[in-house]
């Protein structure tokens, strides 16, 4: 077995203290591999970043979802009153309460969020899952084609045979394998290059196709895609046409505008050195000092002692 190789480094006083190991794959605009680290051949769970081609597939199903309801329905957002909210109408609006999610009741993604949400002695609800708006709009999508609803999770479902599909078709790969994701619905294992083609596909589509309704959607209302405070808003408002987005157990997937895409997916899980990397994907390709210098608190992000800065995560040079 194939050690994976440091992608991203955490420093105290100079000190290494952690390491992050991972599979990385960078695709240049004409869908060729520009840049492989590790085995980005490797199946991987995409988690959560795979919700672009769910999104699609809702459309394409017929789903009346646009604007703030297209971002949010391809979001792991942060459980603001916004998104709880947002959520709420999206279900009224076709005749279904709360109650007709089946993600499991949890407190909102975001800490900050969390710590307020807590100290208004507010419980965790389904609103209030990271992906309740996925929910809202598979419902959406069943909704509009008189498909059941208790069932809109299992793998026969009329809609969930329609995702994969649709992940089989973007990505050009076969699903190597299926289960569940921590929301319950259902989640297939490809390559970090068919995830980084999914997201390149959409990018480079005709503004009238599917996909790329879904990336506008996101890059044009960031924060309803994710929240306020979160590194996913924060690169697509900084980054002009960029679309990117986090998955669980350290998995991230991003495209600019001119189809240059990449994903990668750390080994050890975690969730903290993704913004690293991807700042350091973002000045591989050359996007200029002025623009990484407004990202720079996720460039080098703070290791704290005390409360004061000792040392960093930084990313490691990333070369062809």
């Amino acid at each position: 077995m194939t050690i994976p190789p440091v992608l991203v480094e955490m420093s105290r006083a100079g000190v290494v203290e952690s390491q992050h190991r991972g599979h990385a794959v960078l695709l240049d605009a004409a869908g060729k591999i520009e840049v492989s680290l590790g085995e980005p051949t490797k199946p991987i769970f995409p988690r959560s970043a795979i919700k672009l081609a769910q999104a699609t597939a809702m459309l394409r199903s017929g789903a009346d979802l646009e604007d703030e309801r297209l971002a949010i329905s391809c979001a792991s957002h942060s459980g603001e009153e916004i998104h709880r909210q947002l959520v709420k109408n999206m279900l009224h609006e076709i005749g279904l309460s709360p109650e007709a999610l089946q993600c499991p009741p949890d407190l909102p993604l975001d800490s900050a969020t969390q710590i307020e949400y807590l100290s208004k002695a507010m419980v965790p609800e389904r609103l209030t899952m990271n992906c309740s708006g996925k929910h809202a709009g598979m419902l959406t999508a069943c909704v509009a084609n008189n498909w059941s609803i208790n069932d809109y999770l299992t793998m026969e479902h009329p809609l969930q045979k329609l995702i994969c599909e649709t992940i089989e078709e973007l990505s050009r790969e076969k699903i190597h394998k299926s289960t569940f994701d921590g929301c319950g619905a259902p989640l297939h294992a490809i390559s970090l290059i068919a995830l980084a083609k999914i997201a390149q596909n959409a990018v480079l589509s005709d503004p009238t196709k599917e996909q790329r309704k879904v990336v506008d959607a996101a890059r044009k209302f960031p924060v309803y895609n994710s929240g306020n405070k979160r590194d996913v808003a924060q690169f697509m408002q900084t980054v002009d046409g960029f679309f990117t987005k986090e998955g669980a157990e350290g998995v991230h997937v991003g495209a600019l505008a001119d189809g240059r895409s990449f994903a990668v997916k750390f080994e050890d899980g975690s969730m903290r050195p993704r913004a690293t990397f991807v700042v350091a994907v973002l000045r591989y390709w050359g996007i200029a000092e002025n623009i990484l210098e407004k990202l720079s608190n996720l460039d080098t992000t703070p290791v704290l002692g005390g409360g004061k800065p000792v040392g960093s995560m930084q990313a490691l040079p990333i070369e062809r």
